[in-house]
């Protein structure tokens, strides 16, 4: 079902030689004179942080220049927002020229649960995601009330529209948080269902980096995500003006406290162990799966544990036939 990460990659050309550079799954890309960068530019004419790619879940890839200051080319045009990729274009950075490579064309994940009978219900199994930036309240002592407030809603908005697009049902900003939720109105889920959440969350890694160019914060924006599935209760809460469409239940308070649990773990993501026994179109217990103590729980949680480079990884696994 997964194409490798092989399929997709970089030729770089440079003083005569060529070299191949792999684009991963749910992954990004950098490019610039950092050594930070996934591919390192030893070219005056690059900036520290230059560029970046990054490959979403269906496989296409987009291109964002960083605020460069001699600016990305793509096919002899400047790249002025973000741009999807085709086997075949040429990127120019300074004298570096590389072209994007795809053999295998990216393929959306067929909803298996697409068909059957629809219906909202007082209860609902839902997913529910939620991140949070890191060290948030330090950030806006060192930033600001403006320059801090112009950044988030910079970033509210880049998100608001990419969880819009994953299909997300609620989506609540909740300061410097954010809570999305999915209902699964056959009270199961598919593997899609889990690589919309992934391929969100790697989104987050996208928006995060741009923001850092744009608003030049005095530290990299790091952030935490929990990832829980579980029966809620769903509907139009509250009154008059001010109803809203939510999810409230255990399965919310959980991803709530798998978020928090991320920083004693010592890693970005913690996905519930429920997750994967709510697949219906698969059986798997993913290898590294730990019990995570939880504020307000008298019994530990089985989560897996991820950091953003791991999940592309576990990505190509989860997919596979």
């Amino acid at each position: 079902m997964a194409t490798d990460d092989c399929d997709t990659y970089l030729r770089i050309e440079t003083e005569g030689a060529v070299c191949e550079v792999p684009v991963a799954r749910l992954g990004i890309c950098g490019f610039g004179r950092a050594p930070t960068n996934s591919v390192v530019l030893d070219d005056k004419l690059a900036s520290r942080e230059h560029a970046m790619i990054r490959r979403n879940a269906s496989g296409h890839c987009t291109l964002n220049d960083l605020g460069s200051t001699n600016g990305t080319w793509l096919n002899g045009r400047p790249v002025q927002a973000p741009t999807q990729l085709k086997s075949g274009d040429r990127i120019q950075i300074g004298r570096t020229t590389m072209e994007f490579v795809q053999e295998a064309a990216p393929v959306e994940l067929p909803d298996l649960m697409a068909g059957r009978t629809q219906f909202f219900m007082d209860q609902q199994l839902v997913s529910a995601m939620v991140i949070d930036i890191r060290g948030f309240t330090q950030l806006s002592a060192m930033m600001g009330e403006r320059a801090i407030a112009a950044m988030m809603a910079d970033i509210n908005r880049e998100a608001g529209q990419l969880l819009d697009t994953a299909g997300a049902w609620s989506i609540k900003f909740i300061g410097d948080a954010v809570m999305a939720i999915w209902l699964h109105p056959a009270n199961a889920l598919s593997r899609r269902d889990v690589v919309t959440v992934l391929d969100v969350i790697s989104g987050y890694q996208e928006i995060f980096r741009l923001a850092e160019k744009r608003h030049k914060p005095p530290a990299l924006l790091r952030f935490g995500c929990g990832y829980n599935v579980g029966m809620a209760s769903v509907g139009n809460i509250g009154s008059g003006a001010v109803s809203d469409f939510t999810a409230m239940g255990e399965a919310v308070n959980t991803a709530f406290r798998l978020e928090t649990a991320t920083k004693d773990c010592g890693c970005d993501i913690l996905v519930s162990g429920d997750v994967f026994g709510a697949l219906g179109d698969v059986r798997i217990q993913p290898a590294g799966l730990i019990g995570v103590d939880l504020k307000g729980y008298d019994r530990k949680v089985a989560a897996l544990p991820m950091n953003f480079g791991g999940v592309g990884q576990f990505l190509q696994a989860f997919l596979a036939d």
